[in-house]
C-alpha cells in the first residue's frame, strides 16, 4: 500500500474532493501520532468531499488491495464494498481511525444510566457511559462520514471516545420491542462467483452447443424422420423412467424422522436470524407475528428481521401496526434491481447477527420449537453440515380440488423423496422457506444469487460444489397454496423457471460441476431439473395427441411395436408411481386416510405443470429475472390450538380431516 507523509496546508488546498479522503485515510493510519494532531487545511478540502468519496479509499485502505488498485481507486474508479457488514463497518473504522467492535457484548459496556440513542434508517448513535467516560458507538450512514472526517481533523481526541458497530449491534444492544428500521445494502449485490450467477442467462458456448443440439434435430427430423422419431422418442422415454423411478425409491424407503440432536441449554443456544423478506403484504401481517411470536426461542437470541423494499409503504405499515410488541427489525431493502426475493435475503445476510439462519415467507406458519430442533441438530451434526430443511404442508388442503393436490404434491416431496435423498447423503434441493443455515457455510457459498428466481436450488447445489450436505429435520412448517389455477401456474412457472435458470448455470462447466459433485450427485442434478421439466411436457404432449386421436385427427400410438412399447411402458410407470408415491404420502401407519377422489386430478395437476413449464421457457427468453409475484392471505386457515397439545401447536381444522381422516400434525 502506498504511503504519504502528512499533507502540507499548501498540498491539501490542491487536492480534489475524492484526494482529500484518500489523504485523510492515509494520515489517519500512516501517520501515526502525528494523525492526532488537528489539521484544518484537511478538514477544509474535506469540504466538498460526498460519503462515496470516503467510502472508496475506506475500502482501499484494506491489505488486501495493492497500489495499483488503490491509484485507480483514488483516480475515481468505482470499488467493490465488502460483502458482510463486519468487514464493511471495519473498513470504516480503520479509515476514521477509531476502534471497531461486532457489538455482541455492546450492551455489557453501558453502564447504570440508560444510553441516549438514535436509531434511524440510514444509521444509528448510542450515547452512553463506560467505567466513568463518555464514549459513543456509531453506525454511520455513508453520507455522515465527511462531517466525520472533518470533525476529527479539528479535534482528533475525539477519536478515543468513538466506537464503529454495524447497525445490528445497536439495535440488538437496545432490545427496542417494536420494528426498528434500518436501511440495509444492495452493493454489491451478492457474493457468488461470476460463473455459477444467473446475471447472464446463456453462454456463448452454450447457445453454440444448444443451438447446434436444436438445429441437427430438427434436420435429422426433416431428412430422415425414420430415424429422428425412434431416437428422441427413446431418449424422452429413458428420461421419464429414469425420473420416474428415482421418485419410485422413495415409496420403498423406510420413513425417518430426522438426524441426532443434543440438547442444548439456554445459555448454549446461538443467536439465530430469521429472515423473512415482505413485498406488498397487509393481510396475513398479524397471523404472521402471531407465529413469530409463538417461537419457542430466548428473545434476546433472536435476530428477527423484515426484509422490505423501500417504496414498500404497504408493507412497512402493516409491519409497524402489527408488530409494535415483537422484537424486531425492519431491513429496508435499498432500490434497485433485480427486484427478487434472494436480493432481500443478502441485504438481511449482511445485517445477520446470527450464527445461524432460517428464513420463513409471508404465509409461514412454523412449529414453535422448529428453531430449537434446528439449532440442536447442528450442535450434534459435524460441519460439513450446511443447512437442514423443515417439511412444508398445506393446511387448507379442502378449500378445493386444487389445494387438494397441492398438500398431495408436497407430502410426496417432504416426507418422502427428500427424507429419501438425505437418508442416502445425496443432493437435495432446499425448498424456499424454513431452511436454515450455518452461516459460515451461506457466506462461504456467496450468499444467494440475486438473478436466479429458485435461489433455494441454485444454492443447494452452490453448498454441495463446496463439500457441504444438506439434511431434514423432524418439524413442520404450514404453508398456504394458491386457491387458483392461474395464480398456481405463474407460480410454478417461476419455479421452473429458475430450474431453467440453475441448470443452466451448473452446466457452463460441466466437468468441473462433474469433478466437484460426484456422480451420483451429478445425476441427481439431471434428474431433479430435467426430469421434472420434460415429464410436465410430456404429459401437455400426450394428452394433446390423446385428445387429436379422439377426434379421429391422429393415431396416438404409431411406428413399430417396440416403440409403441416403451411409450405405452412410460405411461404406465408415470401414472403409476406418481399414484403409488401420492397414495403412500397420505396414508400414514394406517391412521391417515384421503379421499380416493383426490388422486382422480392427477391428469389435470399434471396438464398444470406442463403449462407452467411452457410459460417458463418463455419466461427464460423474454423476461430471465422476472418475479412473478404471488399474494398471501387468500386463504382461509385454521387457526385452533388443540386439547393437550404443546403451546403453540395447532392441529388441522375439521375441512382437513374431511380429506385426511383423523388429524394430521403441524403448527399453526
Amino acid at each position: 500500500m502506498p504511503s504519504v507523509s502528512e499533507p502540507s496546508a499548501s498540498r491539501a488546498s490542491r487536492l480534489s474532493p475524492r484526494e482529500a479522503a484518500f489523504a485523510f485515510g492515509l494520515r489517519t493510519i500512516v501517520a501515526g501520532r502525528a494523525a492526532r494532531e488537528p489539521d484544518g487545511a484537511l478538514a477544509a478540502a474535506l469540504a466538498e468531499t460526498m460519503g462515496d468519496d470516503c467510502l472508496a479509499a475506506a475500502f482501499a485502505l484494506t491489505d488486501d488491495v495493492d497500489a495499483a488498485t488503490f491509484v485507480a481507486l483514488a483516480r475515481g474508479a468505482a470499488p467493490r464494498p465488502p460483502f458482510g457488514d463486519a468487514a464493511y463497518y471495519a473498513a470504516i473504522a480503520r479509515w476514521l481511525g477509531c476502534a471497531y467492535d461486532e457489538g455482541h457484548d455492546l450492551a455489557l459496556r453501558f453502564g447504570r444510566e440508560a444510553p441516549q440513542s438514535m436509531v434511524r434508517e440510514a444509521g444509528a448513535v448510542i450515547r452512553f457511559q463506560c467505567n466513568g467516560r463518555a464514549l459513543v458507538a456509531i453506525s454511520p450512514a455513508p453520507e455522515w462520514l465527511p462531517e466525520l472526517a472533518r470533525t476529527i481533523c479539528r479535534n482528533p481526541a475525539l477519536l478515543d471516545r468513538l466506537l464503529v458497530v454495524p447497525p445490528q449491534a445497536i439495535v440488538g444492544a437496545l432490545g427496542l420491542d417494536g420494528p426498528t428500521a434500518v436501511r440495509g445494502r444492495i452493493e454489491p449485490l451478492h457474493d457468488v462467483p461470476a460463473d455459477e450467477s444467473a446475471d447472464v442467462v446463456i453462454t456463448t458456448a452454450q447457445r453454440i452447443v444448444l443451438g447446434g443440439t436444436v438445429g441437427a434435430t430438427l434436420a435429422l427430423f426433416a431428412l430422415v424422420p425414420g430415424i429422428a422419431v425412434p431416437v428422441v422418442t427413446t431418449l424422452l422415454t429413458v428420461v421419464l423412467v429414469a425420473y420416474a423411478l428415482s421418485r419410485g425409491l422413495a415409496v420403498v424407503a423406510p420413513l425417518e424422522r430426522g438426524l441426532p440432536r443434543r440438547t442444548l441449554k439456554t445459555a448454549e443456544l446461538p443467536i439465530y436470524t430469521v429472515l423473512i423478506p415482505l413485498y406488498k403484504e397487509d393481510a396475513g401481517m398479524a397471523h404472521l407475528v402471531r407465529g413469530l411470536k409463538r417461537i419457542d426461542y430466548p428473545a434476546e437470541r433472536l435476530d428477527i428481521q423484515f426484509l422490505v423494499e423501500a417504496d414498500d409503504a404497504v408493507t412497512q405499515n402493516a409491519i409497524r401496526r402489527e408488530a409494535t410488541t415483537l422484537r424486531c427489525r425492519m431491513t429496508i431493502v435499498p432500490p434497485g434491481v433485480p427486484r427478487t426475493k434472494p436480493r432481500a435475503l443478502n441485504t438481511g445476510l449482511r445485517q445477520a447477527r446470527g450464527e445461524l439462519i432460517t428464513i420463513y415467507d409471508a404465509e409461514d406458519r412454523p412449529d414453535p420449537r422448529q428453531l430449537r430442533i434446528a439449532a440442536e441438530t447442528f450442535a450434534a451434526a459435524p460441519p460439513d453440515l450446511a443447512a437442514v430443511q423443515a417439511r412444508l404442508t398445506i393446511d387448507h388442503l379442502d378449500d378445493n380440488w386444487l389445494t387438494m393436490m397441492f398438500a398431495v404434491e408436497y407430502a410426496c416431496l417432504f416426507d418422502h423423496v427428500m427424507p429419501m435423498l438425505a437418508r442416502k447423503r445425496l443432493l437435495l434441493l432446499l425448498g424456499g422457506t424454513s431452511n436454515h443455515f450455518r452461516r459460515t457455510a451461506l457466506v462461504e457459498a456467496g450468499g444467494w444469487d440475486p438473478y436466479n428466481v429458485t435461489e433455494d436450488a441454485d444454492l443447494s447445489i452452490r453448498l454441495a460444489r463446496r463439500g457441504y450436505r444438506i439434511a431434514m429435520i423432524d418439524s413442520d412448517t404450514w404453508e398456504e397454496a394458491p386457491l387458483e389455477a392461474g395464480v398456481w401456474v405463474r407460480q410454478r412457472s417461476r419455479w421452473f423457471k429458475g430450474y431453467i435458470q440453475t441448470w443452466l448455470v451448473h452446466n457452463r462447466r460441466p466437468l468441473a460441476t462433474l469433478r466437484e459433485l460426484g456422480w451420483k450427485d451429478f445425476l441427481v442434478m439431471h434428474l431433479s431439473i430435467v426430469g421434472a421439466l420434460a415429464a410436465g411436457v410430456a404429459h401437455v404432449a400426450f394428452l394433446v395427441q390423446l385428445a387429436l386421436a379422439g377426434l379421429g385427427l391422429v393415431s396416438i400410438f404409431t411406428g413399430a411395436l417396440w416403440l409403441v412399447a416403451i411409450q405405452g411402458a412410460a405411461a404406465v410407470v408415470g401414472y403409476g408411481v406418481s399414484v403409488w408415491l401420492g397414495w403412500k404420502s397420505v396414508v400414514k401407519d394406517g391412521e391417515v386416510r384421503i379421499r380416493r377422489r383426490a388422486l382422480v386430478w392427477l391428469p389435470v395437476y399434471w396438464f398444470l405443470m406442463g403449462c407452467a413449464v411452457l410459460l417458463a421457457f418463455h419466461d427464460i427468453v423474454r423476461r430471465p429475472h422476472h418475479w412473478r409475484k404471488t399474494a398471501h392471505g387468500v386463504a382461509a386457515r385454521p387457526t385452533r390450538t388443540a386439547k393437550g397439545a404443546s403451546p403453540g401447536v395447532a392441529t388441522a381444522a375439521p375441512a382437513a380431516r374431511r380429506v385426511f381422516g383423523r388429524d394430521t400434525r403441524g403448527a399453526a
